[in-house]
């Protein structure tokens, strides 16, 4: 019998971030296990505290007069998984975090914070066989308590709730039948549905798969028929029917006995992808992400944890389902950057992802028509097994994609967002009731405004950004902090009134759309229209019912929807993203013309996608145009094989803020010092350095904070993996600065 439990409190701290040992009372000895939730006492004061049971042990190397028991244990389940223990611990180490840090990714917050179970009250009828008399004699005195009689009569075991609006009945009619003992009144237990109510039987397979279909599932049925880990990329062109392959697979999965992980990257993408799984397997699907209410994600979290679901579908945070016997991980649109988490720890999805199928021998399966370059390079060097849809379902051809050049737009005098080809596209379709979808990657109504006499421009008084106008509201926003400002009429600076909006944005687009088109229902969808609750979901399903034209919004709607009635995509700033001072400027831009190219012609019409571009000859739009990513691939791996970026070299992004600049920057010169001082006396550092320097961050300050970066790179994993688990850690030691000072990453998807 084990005396003792490690336990890690739960509170983030470094100067607690250890295991805490306490002794087990035998009244509670068999109530507790790895993973348990436990009230112990903590400090100088004893207070209480709560804590995690990371390890049970027979005997500890603590004086017995220092150990204090275990007051109580708060679960009748674990709150974590005893599997999960070691990825836990994984991620302490590779993402340089505290323990209670990964240990609340894998613990919703309504279980933190003891949200309650929802009940509600159910009302039965006990006297079915002399009911009609029961009316007869109660109506003239109480006409309510009759009618929930009446109603009982036809529909008993009803929620009361339901009963008192269908019968006006206060709460005074149904104590004074249930103290007749007419009714009886049952308290159950009901999860919170983030889906309405709308449970779906499963259904069977509605179609037959194309042979490369069949080739993927059967490739991938391999290695999950042997129970042996394997990481698959599913390279699919858009339309190739990657969302079957991966139903069929976790069909497979569930068959043996084994559970489900699906990632979608976009909370908007996750309402069609539910519905998809939904179709399929019913009520087994539970849904993880963001936008739930903490109720709704603590009821979803124990669907899983009592086993009544065998599949999450959701967002990053959904990698970290408490399965416990994992068949399989399927990341939709692997390459997409909101895998990567911005705040601590910095996990990234597909890593949690690679390590967990590994501990748990499952199957990984990376889906995409436009991986990333270093997944597309692991493949095609054999570290990860390429799976390839070449072809869409129905055979069908690519959308034609038409570039539009700016340029010539302006020479002939059209100053409008729409080249004349858009205008002339939209027109069409709307006359035959066909839809479309326009890409803006910019929200808000103009980027910024100015004056053009003195040229002040509006920034955020605590970030070095440009504030952007919000026509709605009539505010100007920074996109950063959140903050907000009156719409000046005068200058601050010259007091003059020539004050102007520049630049476009989702909201200014729509304006000009009404103005050409006032006859076009059009929905916009972008961070100011999905705020709120379900709101992804009212949209795509508005859209989907053909109740809008056109589509209108940010990258959220680029990729993974499927809508057979869209025969027209516009892209109107395809170059937005192409001048950014980030190494995969290029990458992203191809990523998501393409991505949105192929949200046309899904269905029996033929699509057309046009997109708009002041760099009509760049290789990423031209690549993009013709949907090669192969020749996209070759050209952009030989620019980072050249100037020595991922996958040819690691990067390590140490970010230093203060809102004092001059003594950050004598702490950044300091601590660049101090690591160049280290790698010259490391003979493996030395070698594997391709470049350190200390640098201002493009966005120089945010929240009021200046920032600066020091950036690491470094050739081989060798090397790597040394100034990851070894500088960084002693850097860490003799640099005593606060989380809000330094922050570090490994392999960054943004350097801004």
């Amino acid at each position: 019998m084990k005396k003792y439990a490690g336990i890690i409190i739960d509170q983030a701290h470094p100067s607690i971030d250890r295991i805490f040992h306490y002794s087990i009372p035998e009244k509670i000895a068999d109530k507790i296990g790895i993973g348990y939730r436990v009230v112990v006492p903590f400090g100088r004061y004893n207070s209480r505290v709560e804590g995690y049971v990371m390890q049970l042990d027979e005997v500890i190397q603590v004086p017995l007069d220092k150990i204090k028991p275990i007051y109580r244990v708060l679960d009748t389940s674990p709150a974590i998984l005893p599997q999960n223990i070691p990825i836990i611990r994984w991620m302490v180490d590779e993402y340089h975090c505290m323990t209670i840090e990964a240990i609340r990714c894998f613990v919703p917050p309504g279980v933190r914070s003891n949200m309650g179970k929802k009940y509600k009250k159910v009302v039965y009828l006990q006297v079915r066989d002399r009911v009609d008399k029961c009316i007869a004699e109660i109506k003239n005195r109480s006409s309510y308590m009759a009618a929930i009689l009446e109603y009982l009569k036809h529909r008993d075991g009803q929620d009361m709730d339901k009963i008192a609006l269908a019968t006006s009945a206060p709460p005074s009619s149904f104590k004074n039948l249930e103290k007749r003992g007419w009714i009886r009144i049952e308290e159950k237990e009901v999860y919170r549905d983030p889906w309405d109510g709308e449970h779906l039987p499963s259904t069977p397979f509605a179609f037959e798969l194309t042979e490369e279909q069949k080739y993927a599932v059967d490739t991938i049925m391999d290695s999950l028929k042997t129970d042996t880990h394997a990481t698959f990329l599913l390279h699919g062109v858009t339309g190739s029917g990657k969302t079957e392959v991966y139903i069929r697979t976790v069909d497979e999965v569930l068959k043996k006995g084994k559970q489900a992980i699906v990632l979608v990257p976009e909370i908007s993408l996750t309402p069609q992808t539910v519905k998809r799984f939904k179709d399929r397997f019913g009520d087994r699907v539970a849904v993880l992400h963001s936008r739930l209410s903490e109720g709704e994600r603590y009821d979803e979290w124990r669907k899983i944890i009592r086993g009544e679901a065998s599949i999450a579908v959701g967002a990053r945070s959904a990698v970290f389902a408490p399965f416990s016997d994992l068949g399989t991980i399927i990341i939709d649109e692997a390459h997409d950057d909101s895998y990567k988490s911005d705040l601590r720890p910095k996990y990234n999805a597909l890593d949690v992802a690679k390590k967990r199928c590994q501990l748990e021998r499952a199957v990984l399966i990376l889906g995409s028509a436009t991986p990333s370059l270093e997944e597309y390079y692991s493949a095609i060097n054999g570290e990860i097994e390429l799976v390839e849809l070449t072809h869409r379902v129905d055979k069908s051809s690519l959308p034609h994609v038409e570039i539009i050049d700016m340029r010539q737009e302006l020479i002939r005098g059209n100053r409008s967002m729409l080249s004349v080809d858009l205008y002339e596209g939209i027109d069409t379709i709307l006359r035959r009731k066909e839809q479309a979808i326009l890409l803006l990657n910019r929200r808000g109504y103009a980027n910024f405004i100015s004056c053009r006499e003195c040229g002040w421009v509006a920034q955020c008084k605590r970030c070095a950004v440009s504030l952007t106008y919000h026509a709605t509201e009539r505010r100007l926003k920074c996109h950063y902090c959140g903050d907000q400002y009156t719409y000046p009429h005068t200058c601050p600076n010259c007091n003059s009134r020539y004050i102007k909006q520049f630049g476009v944005g989702t909201q200014r687009l729509e304006t000009q759309l009404l103005r050409y088109f006032p006859q076009a229902r059009i929905a916009r969808m972008d961070m100011d229209t999905t705020s709120k609750k379900n709101s992804h979901q009212r949209i795509l399903s508005s859209f989907g019912k053909r109740e809008y034209d056109i589509l209108l919004g940010t990258q959220m709607i680029a990729k993974g929807l499927d809508f057979p009635n869209v025969t027209l995509v516009g892209v109107i700033a395809a170059d937005a993203s192409l001048n950014l001072p980030e190494y995969t400027s290029a990458e992203r831009t191809f990523q998501l013309i393409t991505q949105v190219a192929g949200r046309a012609g899904r269905g029996d019409k033929k699509g057309r996608v046009i997109v708009q571009t002041y760099e009509p000859d760049h290789y990423a739009i031209e690549c993009a145009t013709r949907h090669d990513y192969k020749g996209f691939y070759n050209y952009e791996i030989g620019i980072r094989r050249r100037f020595s970026y991922p996958p040819f070299v690691h990067i390590v992004k140490i970010l230093l803020t203060n809102i004092e600049e001059n003594v950050l920057i004598g702490n950044v010169k300091e601590l660049e010092y101090w690591i160049k001082d280290q790698i010259d006396k490391n003979p493996v550092l030395r070698e594997g350095l391709v470049h350190i320097g200390a640098y201002p961050a493009p966005i120089s300050r945010i929240k009021g904070k200046y920032r600066w970066q020091i950036l690491i790179k470094i050739r081989n994993e060798k090397c790597f993996l040394y100034a990851y688990h070894g500088l960084i850690d002693i850097m860490l030691e003799c640099y005593n600065m606060s989380d809000d000072t330094i922050s570090i990453d490994f392999n960054p998807t943004s350097l801004l």
